[in-house]
């Protein structure tokens, strides 16, 4: 949701996506890819290749400015939501959360990341600290409440992998609500207060209590575990899934 608050993200989504009309599709099509572009052994090839599913989406945004989804300012901003995104979860809901030269680690590893895309480097902060201060002032001063955020908003139901349409719209009754929660309690404080977004202390509470439960019950499962159920994920996703230019 925070890529989608950034101007120029948000008209390459209504422009040339349809990610609107059937979001988790979008979502399995994407991540996989992404995800693989950091770990694979072939990950520089996959970065490349992501880059280039890019390479034609540009136009007007809704101020009249033109964008390209491979302007390095803009490119960067939605890998800084994923570096952001990566060590909050981790904060929130590792029940062993990366502290001191982890994160300083992790946020180096982020920078190889984006050297893979074989973009340029300007944009991109040399520390973890540089980059917690600009990642704010981006969020303070250049985010707007832009249509495709509030679209994002307005999620209804949720399509889990490999489930049929009708246990589907089940999983659906308890699972959007849960989903906007996740959402709304994802985004930085700032944000939230910012945007006048709607978030009560009953919101807080049940996002508070959502993480704690993840936190207790990871502790039954070990990081390598999860780390190899996770790239067993991806890579089916990436194997029963397309892309148009693929």
């Amino acid at each position: 949701m925070l890529q989608l608050m950034h101007p120029a993200v948000s008209a390459g989504v209504l422009d040339h996506s349809a990610f609107f009309s059937d979001p988790f599709d979008r979502i399995y099509r994407s991540i996989p890819r992404i995800v693989n572009s950091i770990v694979a052994p072939d990950s520089r090839e996959r970065a490349a290749k992501v880059r280039e599913y890019h390479r034609d989406i540009k136009g007007t945004d809704a101020h009249g400015n033109r964008y390209h989804a491979l302007d390095p300012d803009v490119y960067w901003w939605t890998h800084m939501t994923f570096v952001w995104a990566f060590l909050s979860a981790a904060d929130r809901f590792h029940p062993h959360p990366p502290t001191g030269a982890e994160r300083e680690r992790y946020y180096a590893e982020s920078l190889e990341w984006w050297s893979r895309y074989g973009l340029s480097m300007r944009p991109a902060q040399p520390d973890l600290a540089s980059f917690e201060a600009d990642f704010d002032r981006v969020c303070r001063e250049d985010l707007e409440w832009t249509k495709a955020a509030r679209l994002s908003m307005k999620v209804q139901k949720i399509e889990v992998a490999g489930m049929s349409p009708q246990m589907n719209r089940l999983l659906s009754i308890p699972g959007a609500p849960l989903v906007r929660l996740v959402l709304t309690g994802g985004l930085p404080e700032l944000v939230r207060e910012r945007f006048d977004i709607e978030w009560s202390r009953l919101d807080r509470l049940s996002y508070d209590a959502l993480a704690l439960s993840v936190r207790t019950g990871g502790r039954f499962v070990s990081d390598d575990a999860a780390t190899a159920y996770g790239r067993r994920l991806m890579n089916k996703l990436e194997r029963t899934t397309t892309l148009v230019k693929e």
